[in-house]
């Protein structure tokens, strides 16, 4: 067994991956020609291009005109299940995936029956893969009108049973101040309602520490900046905020030049919970598996680190402690097996 093969067959938990960035080109271009985009969309194939290489400035653009190539509960059922098998590939076991409605803006759902086509399809992926998917409902940052009426639906009792999990935060920190977001965060906090927001992509640790006084995050994606922040680091470290980091992204976005310029040597070496995850692997162009095998050869992680970060992120999700006890213990059973194998050829 080799190091692909190895990280191939672990198990894994995706908790920093949306919906929207999953789905795959074919699939999109499948429901767009079904839905007659093509014929009413100019340019059709240059925005079909864009989801392969797409300018990361206008990134926010293509992802919400993709999405209203989708205008039947069937289409997003069907979208759903698609990137749930995009997980499945990526032998991920569970999901906490990431869903802003307003992306799917020509589906006008009301939101238990948005609720209910996603469900479909996560139900479809469960039944035919074994996956399993829960949900961080998500405020766009340039709709903060639309903030509080999220957090009341993400507390309501259909929300909770239909598997939405946590409240989150997306977009760029420039669009809007972090302080239009801070009542519904903390009228959500005070319910023990999970709370997941990106942070530092424009702003670094001055919009990450922001981001923490404002909305009392218990997950963090990107962080940027933190770990060039000693005082920064040690609060996250303290309180045990996990952290999710997608090398691709960081790239792409321009924040480093090479995938060996991450400062993640840092932020593992202060006890911060960091976690991988695929993020919109659809776009960035690069899974799941690519992440962690990146860590291991571009940045010098050893396989036992790798297990390590694989396990902060099943710690760091939703799931009820007895559940996360239990997926931990089968998860290091299989690496120890997997270890063994890979040990053989070495």
């Amino acid at each position: 067994m080799n190091l692909s093969e190895y990280i191939q067959a672990m198990p894994k938990v995706d908790l920093h991956v949306s919906l929207e960035g999953a789905v795959r080109k074919k699939t999109m271009k499948i429901l767009a020609e079904m839905n007659e985009i093509p014929d009413n969309l100019k340019h059709f194939n240059d925005w079909l291009g864009l989801i392969d290489k797409p300018d990361f400035k206008r990134l926010h653009d293509i992802v919400r005109t993709v999405g209203a190539w989708v205008l039947e509960a069937e289409d997003l059922a069907r979208v759903t299940y698609d990137a749930a098998v995009v997980l499945h590939h990526q032998n991920v076991k569970y999901a906490e995936v990431s869903v802003n409605p307003l992306i799917w803006s020509a589906l006008n759902l009301s939101a238990d029956d948005f609720l209910a086509a996603i469900n479909d399809g996560r139900e479809r992926a469960e039944r035919g893969w074994g996956i399993k998917l829960a949900w961080v409902f998500t405020i766009a940052r340039d709709e903060p009108r639309r903030a509080d009426e999220m957090a009341r639906w993400v507390s309501s009792l259909s929300a909770r049973k239909g598997g939405v999990v946590a409240l989150g935060l997306s977009g760029r920190e420039s669009v809007q101040p972090i302080g239009q977001f801070e009542r519904p965060f903390r009228a959500i906090e005070k319910k023990g309602i999970p709370r997941v927001a990106r942070a530092g992509d424009q702003q670094g640790a001055e919009g990450v520490q922001r981001t923490l006084e404002a909305l009392l995050p218990t997950r963090l994606y990107d962080a940027w900046g933190t770990a060039e922040t000693p005082e920064l680091l040690k609060v996250i470290a303290d309180q045990q905020i996990g952290v999710g980091v997608n090398l691709t992204r960081a790239v792409k976005s321009g924040w480093i030049e090479r995938v060996e310029d991450y400062p993640l040597r840092a932020l593992y070496d202060a006890d911060v919970p960091v976690f991988l995850g695929s993020d919109m692997p659809t776009y960035l162009g690069a899974t799941l598996n690519d992440e962690y095998q990146m860590v291991v050869e571009k940045l010098g992680f050893g396989v036992d680190e790798l297990e390590h970060m694989a396990l902060n992120a099943v710690r760091q999700s939703c799931l009820p402690d007895d559940a996360k006890a239990e997926m931990v213990a089968d998860f290091k059973a299989q690496y120890e097996q997997l270890r063994a194998e890979l040990e053989k050829t070495a």
